[in-house]
């Protein structure tokens, strides 16, 4: 209750004159007094009631108030923050539920579910190769809600499941992932259509020699020791194998899942908190050590005729996190801008990869014999990563940072506006984060400061050509008719 709302301001109210001035015949003092003592008890009577509703209204807000309720009532009991995302489980499941409103239609509007687990390529037996492909796509698959879209992928330390589910229908697909952990897989023709859809995706890729050359780019920056990327080994796997890997790794001490975007946090916690908190936790997963790293350049290749071609260059870079990280947010801004207008790509994949970064551009077919298309290439290339390295950055090239990974790097946060459209970059941060531990908090205001003591840094430690693999596929010229 607002005090001077509560509390009549008699000295400016015209309908409340002084009777004394008003009646001049009213000359009697006992009867002056007796009015005065009765405006006196009327204001005493109203003070008293503010005070007592401005009390339980107090007492009210106290409910609601941690700190209000620990001065009140003793013992404490601790009370989470409503700003609270993440709730580790005593079994070592971390879950986060991020609840945002949409600005969608409420059939357009998708929540985002992001199961992240502490197992990737690098984890694949010699010989079995796309082993936690298979088995990620097998349970993804095995146990989906029909309104669910979802995809899987594999990196070389940890696999995502990025699903995109109605608010409705997210308790529901809770439950299922809780399936994919608890259940044991019974469906062989699921397992072969999976077989087979992943080896002839494959097969697609490996026909494209560009795609196969950012493989073999990345088997020298980071071999495998379950054999050469791009070449899966499937045959060998059951359901009973699978099952085996499912129940030893796929385990709440393995995982991270968040929910983000609109949806009730409400029965999603309690589901957390009653059911995946009970199962048993599993060994965690160890994390196991990169490659030794192959520098070079692999062996120039040519394409087929009249398709394009491209030069690769890969580095291994600091993950999202660090300070030495921050770099990342002045380099790659400048190597797009750079590079804009020769449809190249700056490859970085924090979410499974945030350990490498690749530039490709790719070479047209033209009149250039095959070695100037190939000095002309790496010129092209060490121009790009030159001019990336200048300190002189400019103000454009940390707000497009800030923008596009500011939420990955740490240096800002995902627009709200952003989010309550498309709730998925917010997502990944948040997952992000969590798993590499950004500290939002220590590096917004360490970002764009020193900047030319952080370039130099991250080209001493990482972007250097003693620290780069580069690949070459060379357009081959289509012949030409002696005859038209």
């Amino acid at each position: 209750m607002n005090p001077n709302l509560g509390t009549p301001n008699l000295s400016n109210n015209p309908s409340r004159s002084n009777p004394s001035r008003s009646n001049p015949s009213r000359s009697n003092p006992s009867q002056g007094q007796g009015g005065w003592k009765a405006c006196f008890l009327l204001l005493a009577f109203g003070l008293l009631c503010f005070a007592g509703s401005w009390a339980l209204g107090f007492r009210a807000a106290a409910k609601g108030s941690p700190a209000i309720a620990a001065a009140e009532v003793k013992p404490t009991v601790l009370r989470q923050s409503p700003r609270q995302v993440w709730y580790p489980l005593d079994n070592g499941l971390q879950f986060g539920s991020l609840p945002l409103p949409s600005f969608l239609p409420e059939e357009e509007q998708r929540a985002i579910i992001i199961t992240s687990w502490n197992v990737g390529s690098l984890h694949d037996r010699e010989g079995g190769s796309g082993r936690t492909h298979l088995l990620a796509e097998l349970l993804r698959r095995s146990h989906n809600t029909p309104s669910a879209e979802g995809e899987v992928l594999v990196g070389t330390h940890r696999t995502w499941f990025i699903e995109k589910v109605p608010p409705k229908d997210v308790t529901e697909h809770l439950k299922k992932i809780l399936d994919r952990i608890e259940f044991q897989q019974t469906d062989a023709s699921l397992l072969g259509r999976v077989r087979g859809d992943l080896l002839a995706q494959q097969k697609k890729q490996r026909a494209e020699l560009v795609t196969g050359l950012q493989d073999r780019v990345l088997d020298r920056l980071s071999a495998l020791q379950s054999g050469p990327r791009g070449q899966y080994q499937l045959g060998d796997f059951n359901l009973d194998n699978l099952d085996q890997v499912r129940r030893e790794l796929f385990t709440p001490a393995n995982l991270h899942i968040a929910i983000v975007g609109p949806h009730d946090p409400a029965p999603t916690l309690e589901i957390a908190k009653t059911r995946f908190g009970k199962i048993t936790a599993g060994k965690p997963n160890q994390k196991i050590p990169n490659a030794k790293l192959l520098n070079g350049e692999i062996g120039v290749k040519r394409n087929k005729s009249g398709i394009p071609g491209a030069i690769i260059r890969s580095w291994r870079v600091p993950a999202p996190g660090s300070e030495q990280s921050l770099a990342l947010g002045l380099l790659i801004p400048r190597l797009i801008r750079f590079l804009d207008s020769e449809g190249a790509k700056i490859i970085w994949e924090p979410k499974i990869e945030p350990e490498q970064l690749s530039v490709l551009i790719p070479i047209q077919p033209g009149e250039l014999d095959a070695k100037t298309a190939l000095l002309a290439a790496r010129a092209r290339m060490d121009a790009a990563v030159a001019y990336a390295l200048r300190p002189d950055v400019e103000m454009s090239d940390m707000q497009y940072a800030r923008k596009t990974m500011g939420g990955i790097l740490g240096i800002s946060r995902v627009h709200d506006e952003t989010s309550m459209y498309d709730p998925m970059p917010a997502a990944e941060a948040l997952m992000i984060q969590r798993l590499q531990n950004v500290d939002e908090r220590k590096l917004v205001n360490q970002f764009g400061r020193n900047v030319a003591e952080q370039l130099n840094q991250l080209e001493t430690n990482y972007i250097s050509p003693k620290l780069s693999v580069t690949g070459i596929v060379i357009p081959t010229q289509p012949a030409k008719n002696s005859k038209p």
